[in-house]
């Protein structure tokens, strides 16, 4: 599933090529893909595009906005030709733009730009890593029972981060991903805030990861590369970086989960 370092990657690039062309057509392949009105899209011009999470949104004219969620395997590809997994079709003044979903878990909804705003998904997101300071990371963490990777996973105790992040985060903090989060130490809560925020960064500075499953790529349609840069995640059997044990796997929460057993015991 893209995350936040994807998503942004995508709106960054969108911010260049989108605002002020109108979309002139929309054809929907796929209706359980689109809710809402198509028709209030057409002739309306795209003033901006922001990012919540791992949602993106179209602000349009007449106070109308779109928001995408990619889910699994959701893609913004611009210019081209459809696929066989293209589900929306957006016609521009110039260009077109394709909403592909494989897997058709990701949505887009059309509404006033209020009733977006309002979407319970969205009202329900927890705040983002660069959103908020240590000690408010810290809050949220404290506290909670269950894991502490499924805890910095859980988008409404922090939105953005997802399954590649979360350990490589955990795995630069030196935290066992079982570990309940009021075992942890304030000191190591600190020390995950600021580690989330580094491969987050580090994420975006790559244009996102593509990994194994390629499903992830950019506008251009071409790949991240923060895949280059994997800590633990996606690296069972290989040497760990710090110390050269191998990397094990085990899932947790229904998702493949790396650690070092040395580092991060």
């Amino acid at each position: 599933m893209p995350e936040l370092p994807e998503i942004e990657t995508i709106k960054l690039q969108l911010l260049k090529e989108l605002p002020g062309l109108k979309i002139t057509a929309v054809e929907v392949l796929s209706p359980k893909i689109l809710r809402g009105d198509k028709n209030l899209l057409i002739r309306k011009k795209i003033i901006g595009i922001e990012r919540k999470a791992k949602v993106l949104i179209f602000d349009l004219e007449d106070d109308v906005s779109m928001a995408f969620h990619f889910k699994m395997t959701g893609q913004l590809i611009l210019g081209g030709q459809p696929n066989p997994h293209t589900r929306v079709i957006f016609k521009l003044n110039k260009g077109t733009l394709y909403f592909n979903d494989q897997r058709l878990f990701g949505w887009v909804i059309v509404g006033q730009k209020s009733e977006i705003d309002n979407l319970p998904f969205l009202k329900n997101l927890g705040p983002e890593p660069f959103e908020i300071g240590k000690d408010k990371f810290i809050a949220i963490f404290k506290k909670p029972k269950k894991a502490i990777k499924l805890a910095i996973m859980d988008q409404k105790l922090l939105s953005g981060v997802g399954n590649i992040y979360a350990n490589d985060a955990l795995w630069e903090a030196k935290i066992n991903p079982r570990i309940p989060c009021y075992k942890l130490s304030e000191s190591k809560l600190g020390l995950l805030f600021e580690k989330t925020k580094l491969v987050l960064k580090e994420g975006i500075k790559y244009g996102g990861a593509t990994a194994a499953d390629a499903k992830y790529i950019d506008l251009h349609g071409l790949g991240g590369h923060y895949q280059d840069h994997f800590r633990v995640y996606d690296r069972e059997g290989l040497p760990c970086l710090r110390c050269k044990t191998k990397i094990e796997k085990f899932v947790m929460g229904g998702r493949g989960t790396y650690w070092c057993p040395e580092c991060q015991k």
